[in-house]
């Protein structure tokens, strides 16, 4: 296996690795130490609630493996068929996968660790990891698609396993199990989980630090005997206390270039676990832990669990006038569009894009779409347009939710369009379109972009350029008249995780200014699209927005600063910085200027508001514990915003004297 990529190493941060032996662990390690064998093979779809068959009294021997990240050709692949070979001539019940299969959620490499797993002798149960999830090019669709589900449950002697998806999904941030997962796993384990059966719970982020409901699920977990808590995601074997479950990180399938190919194996035997760690062709050592699940104490003890989400930054500040709260049973990934005051629209992941009255709270109609909806809807002419992930282009009357047209296009659709008089512009999958707002009529597409687009375009001020970035490395200047392109530009770097593909561009002053997850703030030349400066004072990443006169543009560092930048000086110039204090940061969700206050959301569900002119900060406020997707103004200057555990709000904007 290829290491992590580099752009990545701020969301998989350090771990502590601690090896600890309780003198009673000790004792019990000779007991435990044995070989277990297995059962009659048996492949069982990932998903399936078929139970396993019940071993002997002998005790479970289970395979786990996470963090493989296989790319095709690269060494990665070859290691993980040695794993799987391995593993059919051992002697293990079954197999679990806690994530992160891929490098960059390509499908080839979906497909490549598909086919090889798919060699196992014994079951196998799955779930995806954020580098599936986060940058997926099918929109999170070929993961279930290949392994029938992206969450399991299974019964195996008094074993209950269960196993869920934990995001992100389709954007940086925090992990999050979508809201109708978290009820999945409440009915599940409240059918199933009978007296005397112990409860067994993997997930590719650790429940705690990274994970941003992880409370949700631990307080379900503790209700129903869950005694072992496997994940992945830090690549080395560590011990965790999440809220009070002790907690088992295995490695991953290579830890370093020089080190030797492993996976781990999990014991189960009566009332007590032991984790190995295996390398390839290598014997088996001394466990790595071995404790009792009837008493995890030696693993929680002297390991702090995580905080819950403290709300006592909204006492700090005047209260927020907040006229509209909803809480969706689903999770949320698009923003809101306000349309008037009686009408806001938005997408769930249930695959439904809805439309209700904000002064009633009563839904004025409600379409359903396979899939999650990530794409913001936008609006013109009394159309609704936005893409779906099955590959459709759609618009529906505004007022009656009715299919005027769509447009296939074969490609999943994420990417929030623009509309301009009676043009709709959208990215969907890695074409561009150009649309009749009102009929759907192609105008034209355009097929440059070799990766997927995902951020909002932004049209230049005369109207003559469409400026757009995409998962390739590049952004792109298309003439908006014919659709050709004028110029694409890039960083120089090969890794694609460091594309300008989810952030929405600026332009003034004859230059478009993007950041990008380099940390570099870029200004380039809107006519020949070749860099005028570049620079990385200051760590930005893809959340940025410009000012109502275009003077200045704003960003959102990664760690507690909101930033704004002269656009008319030749080089980077920082008329102010605003230190909000909110922590560690890489959301990208865009900042807005409206009425004269900046607006920023963080990936922990803080919403800011700053002075455009002088960086004071008028307004902190915690929505939430998850991040926000989209900030709007309507057109009585309210501020809309939508978060991704389900929450929608509309704040009164803050009074401008008001500084903290």
């Amino acid at each position: 296996m290829q290491k992590p990529a580099p752009s990545i190493q701020s969301l998989e941060r350090p771990v502590s690795f601690i090896r600890v032996f309780h003198l009673r662990i000790l004792l019990s390690i000779s007991l435990i130490a044995i070989n277990f064998p297995g059962f009659a093979q048996k492949t069982y779809p990932s998903g399936s609630s078929a139970s396993v068959p019940s071993p002997d009294d002998r005790g479970l021997r289970i395979a786990f493996l996470t963090d493989i990240h296989v790319s095709p050709g690269a060494v990665s692949e070859p290691n993980l068929e040695n794993i799987v070979a391995e593993i059919n001539t051992g002697d293990y019940d079954f197999a679990v996968v806690t994530g992160d299969l891929t490098n960059t959620g390509l499908d080839t490499e979906l497909v490549t660790v598909h086919r090889i797993l798919s060699q196992l002798k014994i079951p196998l149960h799955i779930v995806p990891g954020n580098h599936e999830t986060n940058w997926s090019e099918s929109a999170c669709q070929t993961f279930p698609r290949l392994w029938g589900n992206d969450r399991f449950f299974f019964i195996s002697g008094n074993y209950l396993f269960i196993g869920f998806d934990t995001g992100p999904f389709l954007k940086m941030g925090d992990g999050h199990v979508k809201e109708e997962d978290v009820q999945w796993i409440e009915q599940t384990l409240s059918q199933t989980a009978t007296q005397g059966r112990t409860v067994i719970s993997l997930a590719h982020y650790p429940l705690g630090d990274g994970l941003d409901n992880w409370y949700e699920v631990t307080d379900i977990l503790k209700k129903y005997n869950t005694r072992l808590v496997l994940c992945g995601h830090g690549h080395r074997l560590s011990l965790h206390n999440f809220d009070g479950l002790p907690g088992l990180m295995g490695r991953a399938a290579l830890i370093g270039s020089s080190d030797i190919p492993g996976y781990n194996i999990l014991t189960l035997r009566n009332d007590s676990a032991c984790l190995y760690e295996k390398r390839l062709h290598q014997p088996i050592g001394a466990p790595f832990i071995a404790f009792s699940l009837s008493d995890p104490s030696p693993v929680t003890d002297h390991r702090p669990s995580m905080p819950r989400p403290d709300s006592s930054i909204n006492i700090a500040y005047p209260p927020a006038v907040i006229p509209f709260r909803l809480n969706d049973t689903a999770s949320i990934f698009t923003g809101v569009l306000p349309v008037d005051k009686h009408t806001i629209i938005y997408g769930n992941s249930r695959g439904q894009v809805i439309s209700l009255d904000p002064l009633t709270h009563k839904v004025r109609w409600r379409n359903q779409y396979p899939g999650s909806i990530y794409c913001t809807p936008v609006y013109g002419k009394g159309i609704v347009a936005f893409s779906t992930v099955d590959g459709y282009l759609h618009g529906v009357d505004a007022g009656t939710g009715k299919e005027k047209w769509n447009l296939p296009t074969g490609q999943p659709g994420i990417s929030e369009g623009l509309v301009k008089d009676d043009a709709l512009y959208i990215g969907t999958g890695s074409h561009f379109y150009k649309l009749h707002i009102t009929d759907g009529r192609l105008l034209w597409k355009n097929t440059n972009p070799e990766g997927q687009l995902q951020a909002r375009p932004v049209l230049s001020p005369d109207g003559d350029n469409v400026i757009f970035g995409a998962w390739d490395r590049r952004l792109y200047c298309l003439d908006a008249a014919t659709g050709q392109l004028k110029w694409q530009w890039d960083n120089g770097k090969q890794q694609k995780l460091y594309s300008p593909g989810n952030v929405v561009p600026a332009i003034a002053d004859g230059k478009v200014f993007i950041v990008a997850p380099d940390r570099y703030m870029t200004a380039i030349d809107r006519t020949t699209g070749k860099t005028l400066w570049r620079n990385n004072s200051r760590h930005v990443r893809e959340s940025m927005g410009i000012s109502a006169d275009g003077r200045q543009v704003y960003a959102k560092l990664m760690n507690d600063t909101i930033i704004a930048v002269s656009t008319t000086s030749d080089s980077f110039h920082l008329n102010w910085e605003a230190n909000a204090a909110f922590g560690y940061e890489h959301n990208p969700c865009p900042i807005i200027e409206s009425n004269g206050v900046v607006y920023a959301g963080t990936k922990n569900g803080v919403f800011v508001a700053t002075d455009a002119a002088t960086g004071r900060i008028l307004l902190e406020h915690r929505a939430g514990n998850s991040s926000i997707n989209g900030i709007t103004a309507d057109r009585e200057g309210n501020i809309w915003i939508s978060l991704i555990e389900g929450s929608i709000m509309e704040f009164v904007p803050p009074a401008r004297t008001a500084a903290h």
